[in-house]
């Protein structure tokens, strides 16, 4: 009885934090967005008004890369401690030096199924947070730039290239959420059963 508490806290909190992160964005962009429809009221021959239009869409992009680089983060601290909570007797994957890929032997056992769209949408994730992380968004400076734009061309992908930088969508974390949900849902629910 003791244990299923603990595993039901554990799954809420989980989806409580996942969620605090999409809420933050979401309260945010609604700044932004108010902030627009005040400047749409001012004439678009106005250097000002124009400057800081260009300024709250840059700012627009960068809270979704902002967000989704939080949102992979915390999915992959998650994982850390379900890995530490629920399979410790299992060792990280060498082959990859971080990131949540390393984690797949540990998911399998705690009842993911690698081969589905869920798992294989993290999957990309992972290589469009490196390319954020090490080469700022920007594909020419990646190793192999073809891995990333296969990703961004797949249909449904939301995402985009943009002068030679991805750009994530509002769609695109939306689909995030769902699928780093469905792992977390899955996990929770193993747990809960054992």
């Amino acid at each position: 009885m003791q244990t299923d508490l603990k595993n039901q806290l554990l799954a809420w909190a989980s989806m409580h934090n996942l969620n605090f992160l999409i809420g933050f964005h979401n309260y945010v962009r609604g700044l932004f967005k108010d902030q627009l429809q005040d400047l749409e009221k001012f004439d678009d021959k106005d250097k000002e008004s124009k400057l800081r239009k260009n300024v709250l869409y840059d700012y627009d992009r960068n809270l979704h890369v902002n967000t989704f680089l939080m949102m992979y983060s915390y999915f992959e601290e998650w994982l850390y401690l379900d890995w530490k909570a629920y399979a410790p007797n299992v060792t990280l994957d060498t082959q990859k030096k971080g990131s949540i890929g390393r984690f797949k032997d540990i998911v399998k056992q705690l009842g993911v199924d690698l081969s589905s769209k869920y798992w294989e949408v993290l999957m990309d994730a992972e290589e469009i947070r490196n390319c954020l992380l090490h080469a700022n968004g920007r594909i020419s400076l990646l190793k192999d730039p073809q891995k990333v734009r296969r990703i961004i061309d797949k249909k449904g992908s939301s995402l985009e290239i943009v002068s030679d930088r991805v750009v994530i969508s509002g769609e695109y974390l939306q689909m995030l959420n769902e699928n780093i949900t469905n792992i977390m849902d899955t996990i929770n629910n193993s747990q809960t059963q054992s």
